[in-house]
């Protein structure tokens, strides 16, 4: 399943209202920055997978989905073969669905429509009965719950750059008043700043980037005990309290879930 499967054309036509694929490959899935003019919706059966966008980064687990808005630029990355599927949404049908990157725990009734709709040839009007389908499908996605595992990105420029490194060598243990004079701004400037443009403190945000990372390596078989302690962490059983509090389970869990290593 690619973006590239489908022409620009298409995707860039407000008919028909809906355009569904599913795959199963023997590959990871991983495309490049990009964006179209249709909404996309993209739903994992098994594994783990990961969204990135400017704003931020989502964790996609098995059985839920990620929301990307019309023009969104994004990358998609799944780790292990990719079992999933994608809707794409036209522009106009898209107004009543979120307006950001959203995670979405998919409903039984939402895959199966969508696994349904993946068998229409691409044309440029549905049927009645395809259109019932889509209309399910549009309602199920504007009311299912939401999920909030989601590290966003500070939008200045040098908090943006701090962040960028942490992501590149979460187990780093430099303080926030290191960080902080980097970039040249004063412990509480700093302070303030990350959690106005992220929603998060610095400490929990710097928390919640080593779980992402934890999550990554877990779903690549890595034990967790090797994850603990090549996230810095002192002990093994303060970086499953931390887990646990993000994700709500433990790590062990977790990976047998996505089929990762065993704790």
């Amino acid at each position: 399943m690619s973006d590239a499967f489908l022409p620009l054309d298409v995707l860039s036509r407000d008919q028909p209202l809906l355009i569904a694929q599913s795959a199963q490959g023997r590959r990871a899935r991983e495309t490049a920055a990009h964006q179209h003019a249709r909404g996309q919706l993209i739903g994992t059966m098994t594994g783990l997978s990961m969204l990135s966008t400017s704003a931020g980064r989502w964790a996609v687990p098995p059985a839920s989905a990620v929301w990307v808005p019309p023009y969104l630029a994004h990358e998609f990355r799944s780790y292990g073969p990719f079992h999933g599927w994608s809707v794409y949404i036209a522009q106009p049908a898209c107004r009543v669905l979120p307006d950001r990157p959203q995670l979405l725990s998919t409903s039984s009734l939402l895959r199966e429509a969508v696994l349904r709709a993946a068998l229409w040839p691409v044309v440029e009007h549905l049927t009645a009965q395809q259109a019932h389908i889509a209309q399910v499908i549009l309602d199920e996605i504007a009311n299912s719950p939401r999920e909030e595992f989601c590290l966003p990105m500070p939008s200045d420029p040098r908090l943006l750059a701090v962040a960028e490194a942490i992501l590149k060598n979460p187990s780093a243990r430099e303080s926030m008043s290191a960080y902080a004079e980097q970039v040249s701004l004063s412990e509480r400037t700093f302070s303030r700043w990350y959690k106005a443009q992220t929603g998060f403190s610095f400490r929990g945000w710097q928390a919640r980037a080593r779980v992402l990372q934890a999550i990554e390596w877990l779903t690549e078989g890595q034990p967790v005990t090797t994850v603990a302690f090549d996230l810095g962490y002192e002990t093994v059983s303060s970086f499953i309290e931390v887990f646990k509090t993000h994700v709500g389970m433990t790590p062990g869990r977790f990976a047998a879930v996505v089929g990762g290593g065993q704790p």
